[in-house]
């Protein structure tokens, strides 16, 4: 899992590898504000983004999730989320198998679950080791509007 911000990215940027570079590039280089919801091919389609609006939910209503050919980037465009994260020990049982037509495996209960909150120009990348619960809240019920980029482990 990598947390960072679009502020420091030409920072960051020299750091990441070049798969992660060009996904995040796109991020930084895009109007977001002005992207309708849908799904948008990046870099020929090998890189898809999900523009995507939600409400937050207790942590008790959302699965966590964990996929095996895609990476996840969410970048938080408007709102704020808690996204929870545990790296895949092999300790958690999925209370719902992995789908492999979908990418995703379900999962309850995390033990050792950490929280991330995410605000406004923030990103954070999940690979497949990481089991992840986005659009949390913990108290309060707030509008979130967000890009999910799937990025192929076939591109690293």
């Amino acid at each position: 899992m990598i947390v960072g911000s679009i502020s420091q990215w030409e920072t960051q940027r020299q750091r990441m590898h070049p798969v992660l570079r060009k996904a995040i590039d796109y991020l930084a280089q895009q109007d977001m504000g002005t992207l309708e919801e849908g799904v948008y091919p990046v870099w020929g389609g090998e890189l898809s983004a999900r523009v995507m609006r939600y409400e937050t939910k207790l942590k008790s209503e959302q699965p966590a999730e964990k996929h095996e050919r895609y990476l996840d980037i969410h970048y938080v465009i408007e709102g704020e989320e808690i996204i929870g994260w545990k790296q895949d020990d092999g300790l958690n049982e999925p209370t719902q198998p992995y789908d492999a037509v979908n990418d995703f495996a379900l999962y309850g209960d995390l033990q050792g679950e950490r929280m991330m909150t995410l605000k406004p120009g923030m990103y954070m990348v999940l690979f497949p080791d990481d089991i992840h619960r986005p659009g949390l809240t913990e108290s309060a019920v707030s509008k979130v509007r967000k890009v999910v980029m799937k990025v192929h482990v076939g591109l690293f």
